[in-house]
């Protein structure tokens, strides 16, 4: 019965893994496709993400089998339930990168220049995506000190992600100061980019819940 359950364990563990690898990899393309101009590039990201939520309910039901048939333990249980918890954020996370792509798409369709904000918002992406990357090494990381540095590297990017936005917000008001044609154009760009700095946020909530699953304390303490 162990054994079942530990082989349990290891299927939802890679249904997880899988669906954060995949959620990073949305975000990926779509830092590209922004950096190459790639309107095809853009709708992959939709394509990529489409079954998220179906993956999302699977593993969720998964994890409430592995309950009823193997009546956890305390500790082994919080590692359940976390799952649970964690197919919530990454839902949102590839949400988060099919918006930001379908709306960047329709902003340079549209001919927006990016000429003096080209640099904030590839910039937003990298911390963004970095934060992700951080946050997602703990699932693979089992030694706590390692854990501890992925957790608070994963807090240092989600920061950057913060910094970046407010000065990009500043250098669209700037913008919109010396041209008022644009107001909408900008707006609308600022709003888009906000996906992006959200994920930051997404990511430090990822790196909470699997700090909480694999050391215990209280969740609100991390």
């Amino acid at each position: 019965m162990l054994k079942n359950y530990h082989q349990k364990l290891q299927e939802i563990h890679t249904l997880v893994l899988d669906t954060a690898k995949k959620t990073l990899l949305a975000h990926e393309i779509a830092y590209e496709s922004f950096v190459n101009r790639n309107s095809e590039g853009f709708e992959k990201v939709a394509e990529l993400i489409k079954s998220l939520d179906e993956e999302a309910r699977t593993i969720d039901n998964e994890v409430v089998k592995a309950i009823a048939l193997f009546g956890p333990e305390a500790s082994q249980l919080r590692e359940l339930i976390t799952n649970i918890k964690l197919t919530n954020e990454l839902v949102r996370i590839g949400d988060y990168a099919k918006t930001y792509a379908k709306s960047m798409n329709k902003h340079l369709k549209n001919e927006v220049d990016f000429t003096k904000i080209d640099k904030y918002i590839m910039q937003l992406h990298e911390a963004a995506i970095e934060a992700l990357r951080k946050a997602f090494a703990i699932l693979e990381e089992s030694d706590n000190e390692k854990i501890d540095a992925l957790y608070h590297e994963t807090l240092v990017e989600e920061s950057k992600t913060d910094e970046i936005f407010t000065l990009f917000e500043k250098e669209l008001l700037a913008n919109l100061c010396e041209d008022t044609d644009k107001l909408k154009d900008f707006l609308n760009i600022l709003g888009t980019c906000r996906k992006l700095e959200r994920t930051g946020d997404r990511a430090v909530e990822v790196a909470k819940l699997l700090l909480f699953a694999k050391k215990g304390g209280k969740l609100e303490s991390f």
